[in-house]
């Protein structure tokens, strides 16, 4: 028999066990109810239960994954084949209207989707997509900073100043920039629903913004084949984003005392990197050396707010600037002093310029759009919307070539998207 004494160290060790026992399971509750919820346990359990020998639905000839892709390959090549057919032709005008339609408000921005028949259209707080063939909109994405700011602080909404879409040859994104830095990313952005439109990431692209009465707002450019974002604008920096890992490269300091209002790379050796400035400048950078170095050139014969900066295809390929004075210049990248130089008769809103046909289009401020060959030759001037009772055009607030065909788009100060082409009598291959 046990004695009295050690019965009553049982009890007194039993009281100290379940003590600390009821402790460590608060303490384990606390902590479980502390963890982030993921779902990554969810996501391996389904992942490393699929059979590993079997093939996946985009390799499957059977599956409709597989033949919707096989599907936009075939578009793609077609649409590609047909901008070269119109290359070969040749062009020598660019004043057939083809598509216009009045908008909301003054586009900032306008994009054509690379392989697909329908326009993307920036206003300050809207973007909204335009099916070409039918003349009508499709869907629309608001910029939700802007709507919140104006219902609920009564501050300076935020605009809308750069657009474009990611992995266009396969499901497409679309991204737009506002001028507060911010970054979003859309995918199903064409429904009509807009309960099924998905925000796939949203972040700060920039945030160094250096306030200015009249500024830029965000300037991007989107390489990819390396999944690269470039982003300035209103700052002394140009930011570099690797947006498969959505983390910064690089910042690389421009050395100039205004903005960046146009930005262009190459996209084959992938080191070129030019940036026009609001003071004039046209700076090149090398990405190949350390970001506080990388400054190699400093272009400096514009006298006026660049408006673009384009580099042409080609290992011989020039480097096109154009300002808001109506100079339009070319450059050797070996060389300070530019090796072609015209200019155009009034002052300049907007410019683009075609990536792979030789012609430069440019909006003036006297109500008007012209086209030019490099050489400077007039191919064509559109002053009136087609019709009986066509209206005078309004300044050009924003201009965008199609990557592949000829075709421009443009947007005026009247709220009105045009878009012209040259003939369309192109014979079919």
């Amino acid at each position: 028999m046990s004695s009295p004494m050690s019965q009553s160290a049982r009890k007194a060790y039993d009281k100290l066990s379940s003590s600390l026992l009821s402790d460590d399971k608060d303490e384990e509750q606390n902590s479980i109810a502390d963890l982030v919820s993921t779902q990554l346990f969810e996501w391996s359990c389904k992942y490393f239960s699929e059979p590993c020998m079997c093939l996946k639905k985009e390799n499957d000839p059977e599956s409709q994954a597989y033949h919707q892709r096989e599907y936009r390959f075939l578009r793609n090549a077609r649409v590609r084949t047909q901008g070269r057919d119109q290359l070969r032709v040749g062009v020598s005008r660019l004043d057939d209207q083809m598509f216009v339609n009045r908008v909301g408000a003054v586009p900032t921005a306008i994009k054509f989707h690379p392989y697909e028949n329908f326009l993307a259209v920036a206003d300050a707080g809207n973007v909204s997509f335009w099916d070409l063939e039918q003349g009508t909109k499709i869907s629309d994405i608001a910029n939700p900073a802007s709507v919140e700011k104006a219902a609920f602080l009564q501050t300076r909404t935020s605009r809308i100043t750069s657009i474009d879409f990611i992995n266009p040859h396969d499901q497409a994104l679309f991204m737009f920039c506002t001028d507060d830095g911010a970054v979003r990313i859309h995918r199903n952005f064409l429904s009509p629903n807009e309960s099924e439109r998905e925000l796939v990431t949203a972040f700060r692209g920039l945030s160094e913004i250096v306030p200015s009465e009249r500024g830029s707002g965000i300037v991007t450019e989107w390489e990819q084949e390396t999944a690269t974002l470039i982003i300035s604008g209103n700052a002394r920096i140009i930011r570099l984003w690797d947006m498969q890992r959505e983390k910064t490269i690089c910042d690389i300091n421009t050395g100039a005392e205004s903005c960046v209002t146009s930005l262009a790379s190459d996209p084959m050796g992938k080191s070129l990197l030019i940036a026009g400035c609001g003071d004039g400048s046209v700076r090149l950078f090398d990405r190949r050396m350390n970001p506080t170095e990388c400054r190699v050139m400093t272009l400096r014969e514009h006298n006026s707010w660049v408006l673009k900066v384009h580099l042409q295809r080609g290992s011989e390929g020039k480097i096109v600037s154009a300002c808001c004075d109506g100079d339009i210049r070319f450059w050797d990248p070996r060389f300070t002093d530019s090796v072609r130089v015209y200019s155009t008769p009034t002052t300049l809103s907007s410019v683009d310029i075609h990536p792979r046909a030789d012609i430069i289009a440019c909006g003036s401020t006297n109500q008007c759009m012209t086209a030019y060959s490099p050489h400077g030759t007039v191919l064509s001037t559109v002053k009136y919307h087609e019709g009986f009772l066509g209206q005078r055009i309004g300044n050009a607030s924003c201009m965008s070539f199609h990557p592949y065909l000829v075709q421009l788009a443009t947007g005026s100060a009247d709220c009105f998207v045009s878009i012209y082409t040259t003939q369309r009598n192109v014979p079919q291959s």
